[in-house]
């Protein structure tokens, strides 16, 4: 049966983790208790790696990132390394429960004695994780613990404690809402943890309305999502309202929830449903700007798309897309979608001299590829409407770009 191994990183730079393994100074095999005694004997912070088999973020942390020199270099100098499988091993599931591990891997960072300083979770690149590790260090030195206990086995109610000891079954969390009515203390680590799992709402306006204090107590990881759920609602709402104060406002507050790199993740997202509630484009493209949410031209073009369409029936919102657009096509930055895109802007324009021009660049366009499977009969019949000059006969499509991503 496969044991939990802990380890000590003691190698040489830019090998694989699987060389470092078998290069360390020290591996020990036994439980989460032995590794804390190893722990205590060597005055070591414990990097708690929860994972499991078939987590791809988790297989790319092991290929890129603990490989890495500076990774290899920080976890000689201050840490143990525990990696334990939150599907297959008991310490592993006791731990994923211990913090509520809201996605894999899950990274806690717990000091000789077992107080907690850091819990994070997901994919970092190298120039995350060491920070990362670097901040629980001095966390620790300034004794800045968060609010955990040390003990696996707390009190925890059936529905939460199931979810993570019998992983692979679905599990009703409505008897959590009586379980949370009956706390006297929602601030308590297992009301808490109970409370991240659910979205009851005035459990989730409890949550908001104290996030401050639970950031400080138990960080922002267990806190992210039910956020996120939240904030994507509020957004909407404060489009269709036009409160653009409450959007700003609501932006500060939620900010330390998040990461710089999950903040540049969601605020997009934030303020496109904003715009979807509201259709103020203008505001939209004001907010664009200030919080500077599209750093390339692709990921702005897609933003775009459905700006135009919305915006049909408004030349001036349409005249200050166009000149973008213009813009990147003088310095020969136009894909097909761009193009696509530009036909449409002349087409609502009215301006059907230049319509018809681009949108015969468009079909003399290479159109083979699968990610355009759909533009070419978009394209036919946007050029039967521009060349009946009718502005009205063509409903356009928000067709995206295809942009690909990387885990870090």
């Amino acid at each position: 049966m496969k044991k939990n191994i802990f380890y000590m990183v003691a190698t040489c730079c830019g090998l694989l983790l699987s060389c470092l393994l078998h290069a360390q100074e020290k591996i020990v095999q036994g439980t989460y208790a032995e590794c804390q005694a190893l722990a205590k004997k060597e005055n070591k912070l414990i990097l708690i790696d929860l994972y499991f088999v078939g987590c791809m973020p988790c297989a790319e942390m092991d290929k890129q990132v603990f490989p890495d020199p500076a990774v290899v270099s920080e976890l000689k100098a201050n840490y143990i390394l525990y990696k334990t499988d939150v599907m297959k091993e008991m310490d592993g599931k006791r731990l994923a429960r211990k913090y509520g591990a809201p996605g894999f891997p899950t990274y806690v960072i717990v000091n000789p004695d077992g107080k907690t300083l850091l819990t994070e979770s997901g994919f970092f690149g190298v120039d995350r994780f060491v920070p990362f590790l670097k901040e629980a260090v001095q966390r620790s030195k300034s004794e800045l613990f968060l609010a955990f206990n040390n003990s696996l086995d707390n009190n925890y109610p059936a529905a939460y404690s199931e979810r993570f000891i019998k992983t692979g079954e679905k599990h009703d969390f409505a008897e959590l809402e009586g379980y949370l009515d009956q706390q006297k203390d929602l601030f308590g680590e297992a009301a808490f943890l109970a409370n991240s799992v659910t979205s009851f709402p005035k459990y989730n306006d409890w949550v908001y309305t104290h996030l401050p204090q639970l950031i400080k107590m138990y960080g922002s990881n267990l806190l992210r999502n039910k956020i996120s759920a939240m904030t994507s609602k509020k957004s909407k709402q404060y489009g269709s309202a036009q409160q653009l104060d409450s959007l700003e406002s609501m932006l500060t507050y939620i900010r330390p929830t998040f990461n710089d790199k999950l903040w540049d993740t969601f605020l997009p997202t934030f303020i496109s449903n904003y715009y979807t509630s509201s259709k103020d484009a203008n505001t939209y493209l004001k907010l664009i700007t200030q919080f500077n949410l599209y750093t390339t031209w692709d990921l702005r073009s897609n933003a775009l798309g459905q700006v135009i369409i919305d915006q049909a029936k408004e030349p001036k919102i349409l005249n200050k897309i166009l000149a973008e657009y213009q813009q990147q096509q003088s310095i020969g930055q136009l894909d097909v979608i761009d193009n696509y895109r530009l036909t449409l802007l002349y087409y609502y324009l009215k301006d059907f001299k230049n319509a018809k021009k681009s949108v015969q660049t468009l079909l003399n366009a290479d159109l083979s590829s699968s990610n355009h499977s759909t533009l070419k009969k978009e394209i036919l019949a946007l050029k039967d409407a521009i060349d009946k000059k009718n502005p009205d006969l063509f409903q356009a499509k928000d067709i995206k770009k295809i942009i690909p991503f990387t885990l870090s």
